[in-house]
């Protein structure tokens, strides 16, 4: 059977494609081809001198397509009223300055400042735009050319939102591999551990710090990537049929959020009590192994996870470990001073809450 699976280099450009042909931004972009040809379609057929300005209705759709319809909704409501902000600028510049530096740095300094306008969002930009094609191409008839740069640009978004609404997009993909990725990193993160605990002498602060994952990226891109797909299932003609896809990725980020806490804290306690530097650590050469070998157990456990809990047998065997460091801790605590196993009694407390939070639904 060996013999006839594919390498890793061979299969890799296949699962790229499919990776690739999965992502939102394709979806986003037929849906921007499709919209934009329609709206041109549509502003062609504008009777009179609107009809000139009909390149402005592909603008709005495009403007208007967006990776969700909520967002496309607030986009096109956001660019029609920045535009029409920008052309009153133009406007009343105009009636005060003639066209030239100096009204088109009025219309500039205005817009800028009005663009900054929190309600209008990532969208103010267009203000400047407006305020400065209204300056200088509507100088014959400015009332003809607000009303056909804002009138086809509301016509297109309008055509964006539309086709947006048809074919609605529902970015699971992106939000399971962020979720994969945190989930990975976090079993990596224990058996980097693990693999510390397993030397004779523990690690100094320098070989810690070396052993340490990098968590607050993967975190940020997880909960990005779940949020859109929140968004995304907003007005979604799709999101019955993925319904229990989605609930699924939602509970499985709180998971993971709530474990990526608790690993970091045993990452702290770690690094801060199990090291060369210390007079007296927290484990010991006595507790050590069993230490490791809960941590490695925990991370099978957690990479087994598959919704919001890990498969049974992964989590039996990690819970089993967990108590066989827990007796070791209570044993040697019957023989040392009253203090002298706080430390590893915060760090089982800590692996027991990862298992808690990955617990097996009854």
């Amino acid at each position: 059977m060996d013999a006839l699976r594919v390498p890793t280099r061979l299969r890799r450009p296949g699962r790229l494609l499919r990776a690739w042909v999965r992502h939102p931004r394709v979806a986003m972009a037929v849906r921007a081809a499709i919209a934009a040809a329609l709206a041109w379609y549509v502003g062609r057929l504008v009777p009179g001198e609107l009809g000139n300005y009909a390149y402005y209705a592909p603008m709005g759709a495009v403007v208007a397509t967006s990776f969700t319809l909520a967002g496309s909704v607030r986009e096109s409501v956001q660019a029609v009223a920045s535009i029409a902000l920008g052309a009153a600028i133009a406007l009343a510049v105009d009636v005060v300055v003639r066209l030239d530096s100096l009204g088109v740095a009025a219309v500039v300094a205005v817009g800028v400042l009005v663009a900054g306008w929190r309600v209008l969002g990532e969208m103010g930009g267009w203000v400047v735009t407006g305020a400065l094609f209204t300056l200088i191409f509507g100088q014959h008839d400015p009332s003809a050319f607000v009303g056909a740069y804002a009138g086809l640009t509301a016509v297109g978004a309008a055509i964006g939102m539309a086709v947006t609404w048809v074919l609605p997009s529902l970015p699971l993909a992106p939000a399971q591999e962020a979720l994969r990725r945190v989930r990975a990193t976090l079993a990596e993160q224990l058996t980097s551990l693990a693999e510390g605990l397993d030397q004779d002498t523990p690690p100094d602060a320098e070989e810690w710090a070396a052993r340490r994952r990098s968590l607050d990226p993967l975190l940020a891109t997880m909960r990005t990537a779940v949020a859109e797909t929140r968004e995304a299932a907003r007005g979604n003609r799709r999101v019955n049929r993925y319904q229990d896809d989605l609930t699924l990725t939602i509970r499985q980020a709180r998971t993971l959020d709530e474990v990526a806490f608790l690993v970091e804290d045993l990452v702290r306690l770690l690094t801060w009590q199990e090291r060369a530097e210390n007079e007296r650590v927290a484990l010991g050469p006595e507790l050590r192994p069993a230490a490791s070998a809960t941590l490695r157990a925990l991370s099978t456990a957690l990479a087994s996870v598959e919704d919001a809990s890990a498969e049974q047998e992964a989590y039996a065997a990690a819970d089993a470990s967990l108590e066989k460091l827990v007796s070791q801790i209570q044993w040697h605590w019957s023989k040392a001073p009253e203090d002298a196993y706080l430390g590893a009694s915060s760090i089982a407390t800590t692996i027991r809450r990862c298992l808690e939070s990955i617990r097996p639904q009854a």
